[in-house]
């Protein structure tokens, strides 16, 4: 922050007033179980639609409602490939994770529900078991076990009275069965629009006089103040 206040000083006192919670993940709550700080998700959706914005209101929306059908038929195509009891993306989150908690070989046990977790140059997080967190934050933000957390649950295997599985730890909304609940509302085919009834309405809509653009109907969407 104090880079940036040489560089924009107006902007750091700006960016100042709004709560780290909203823009630093690493003050993030947790609740969303997500550390993502862009909306990329939105604007897939924004780009999905792009052929169906130039249309009347009741034309966009038939276009978006045909493609959500397709949309729900693809992602269950999708689930039927799936193996293990996770989503393939939070399956290639776990198995990155795996690899890299091998370097994490100390882990120290305080005797309780917390140990320590030693890589290499001293690097030492702390991990609550119980309370399923590190000091790292990743695994309390995303909710999939972080390196060293995995670290742990692997000196945890060794002993012999205890019976764990690493899915046991993954928060619910990764698990194949939650996306499947997700997916399980459908939207309803319809029929043609010469058979809708017909509205009672004593207002008459009147189209509104058309204007050809000079350069053409917008397809991108308006940006707002900030993001230009």
């Amino acid at each position: 922050m104090e880079e940036f206040s040489q560089y924009d000083k107006e902007a750091c006192e700006w960016l100042k007033q709004i709560p780290l919670a909203h823009r630093a993940r690493s003050h993030f709550s947790g609740r969303a179980v997500s550390d993502v700080l862009i909306s990329n998700i939105c604007e897939v959706f924004n780009g999905k639609i792009d052929k169906g914005r130039d249309k009347p209101v009741n034309g966009c929306l038939e276009y978006i409602r045909e493609y959500l059908m397709k949309r729900i038929c693809n992602v269950m195509k999708e689930m039927k490939k799936a193996k293990g009891p996770l989503t393939p993306t939070a399956t290639d989150i776990l198995v990155a994770r795996k690899t890299v908690a091998s370097q994490y070989i100390t882990v120290g046990w305080n005797g309780g529900d917390k140990y320590q977790v030693t890589g290499a140059l001293q690097y030492q997080q702390v991990v609550d078991v119980k309370n399923r967190t590190c000091t790292c934050r990743k695994w309390k933000l995303t909710g999939i076990p972080c390196k060293h957390a995995i670290a742990t649950l692997n000196e945890m295997i060794k002993d012999p009275e205890a019976e764990l599985d690493i899915y046991k730890w993954v928060h619910k909304v990764y698990f194949l069965d939650t996306w499947k609940k997700a997916y399980s509302f459908k939207v309803e085919p319809i029929k043609g629009r010469s058979m809708w009834p017909k509205n009672e309405c004593p207002t008459k809509l009147i189209r509104p006089p058309h204007r050809t653009r000079v350069e053409g109907l917008r397809k991108k969407r308006r940006q707002s103040e900030g993001e230009s």
